[in-house]
């Protein structure tokens, strides 16, 4: 029987444990903490883990050597070895590397996820040039203020879901941000920050599958909704732009530049009244339902193409993707911290026009904080329409909706 390993997940991943059961491949899964599941999916879809053939327990998924060893005692064969997690990717190329089946090239996963050194990567290659800085704690940020230029925009070198990923808009201002950003205690996010200068635009993401060097699926591109410059709460796709050949050139043109050459990727760009510049590269699929909302905009499964890519199975030649109608997909937050006292069940507000899904992400008389990352939705919904534009709207409606059915007490 077929077997692919996936190493953690992420909301998208989930998915792929499903097209797995559909093909009849056994699917595995490795892992070291079952509560970073309940804490990062909605409780609704906990269910797609239990389709997993096999889970591997171990006691660190990052430390390759403990993994290889897993999946020797554990496992007669393995045909594909892939993950959906960022906080994996780079290990999993190396892993797939070491056990010599397909996957991208670990160090051009690395350059992506080293926030600073993808900048450097990109302006040396001609591929952009925006301006950064590199500071290795968040106190230095507060000893160099008078360095900066403002607004300027600050994350963490290495992170995720836009944790500590925050714009700075003055000198004034960066002694209490730093001293937020030096309390951030997450799995993945590095100590050490990267200041960018400040990008004034409009967000998208250009959704891409790499079947090999220079060999770019563009799958589309999607609009982003943000709240505070920086926290994502939607989107919606396929998006149409005047701009849109020059995006995707663009984006096609950073993946080359790091040398990413297999797997799916979410290229982030902001498009400024100069054109477009490259935010950042995840050598992924985009998570949080976004790989949902490509499936019911293409009638395809972007996940189930990464496995079978995985497994040699995909014809570079072939063109995968048509776009047959639009998917949004949003999210409902708070801008007060406090407590959820009442809000929608998942069947009022799938009754909305053109709602595909709706996830709680959390529940009633559960804490609530200011939204300040992906961590803190409360309601999400994944909608369709006959174009991205109807789908969006839909989205709009049915998150205004559960916002009425919404009461928070506030803290």
């Amino acid at each position: 029987m077929t077997t692919v390993v996936f190493i953690e997940t992420n909301f998208s991943g989930l998915d792929a444990i499903l097209y797995c059961k559909s093909k009849g491949y056994k699917s595995v899964l490795v892992s070291d903490s079952h509560e970073r599941f309940k804490k990062w999916f909605p409780k609704s879809c906990m269910y797609k883990l239990d389709q997993v053939d096999q889970l591997i327990q171990v006691g660190n998924s990052n430390d390759i050597s403990e993994v290889k060893q897993a999946l020797q005692d554990n496992l007669d064969r393995v045909d594909a070895v892939l993950t959906f997690a960022e906080i994996r990717t780079e290990m999993t190329a190396r892993l797939a590397r070491d056990l010599e089946l397909r996957g991208p090239d670990p160090e051009s996963i690395r350059i992506a996820q080293d926030k600073y050194c993808f900048r450097e990567v990109l302006s040396e290659k001609g591929a952009d040039d925006v301006g950064c800085i590199k500071v290795d704690t968040a106190e230095q940020l507060a000893a160099a203020k008078n360095d900066i230029a403002y607004p300027c925009f600050i994350k963490p070198v290495q992170g995720h879901s836009s944790i500590g990923a925050v714009v700075c808009r003055g000198v004034d201002d960066m002694e209490a941000l730093a001293g937020k950003l030096s309390g951030i205690d997450e799995d993945w996010i590095s100590k050490a920050f990267v200041v960018e200068d400040y990008l004034q635009g409009k967000l998208v993401s250009v959704e891409i599958l790499t079947l090999g060097e220079g060999v770019h699926q563009v799958v589309g591109i999607a609009d982003r909704d943000l709240i505070n410059d920086c926290v994502e709460v939607g989107a919606s796709f396929p998006l149409q732009n005047p701009l849109a050949e020059q995006i995707e050139k663009k984006a096609c043109a950073a993946l080359d530049a790091i040398g990413y050459h297999h797997g799916p990727s979410h290229v982030e760009m902001m498009i400024t009244e100069a054109g477009p510049h490259l935010v950042e590269i995840n050598t992924r699929v985009g998570g949080s339902g976004h790989s949902i909302m490509q499936d019911l905009a293409t009638g395809r499964s972007i996940v189930g193409d990464c496995v079978e890519l995985c497994l040699g199975n995909l014809d570079a030649g072939e063109r995968l993707y048509e776009h047959r109608k639009g998917a949004a997909w949003k999210c409902l937050v708070s801008s007060e911290s406090g407590v959820l006292e009442a809000l929608p069940t998942e069947e009022e507000i799938a009754e909305l026009p053109g709602v595909e899904h709706v996830w709680l992400h959390k529940g009633a008389g559960e804490k609530i904080e200011a939204a300040s990352s992906n961590y803190h939705w409360i309601l999400q919904v994944m909608c369709s329409g006959k174009y991205q534009a109807q789908a969006k709207k839909n989205a709009d409606n049915a998150i205004g909706r559960a916002a009425e059915l919404t009461r928070i007490r506030k803290a």
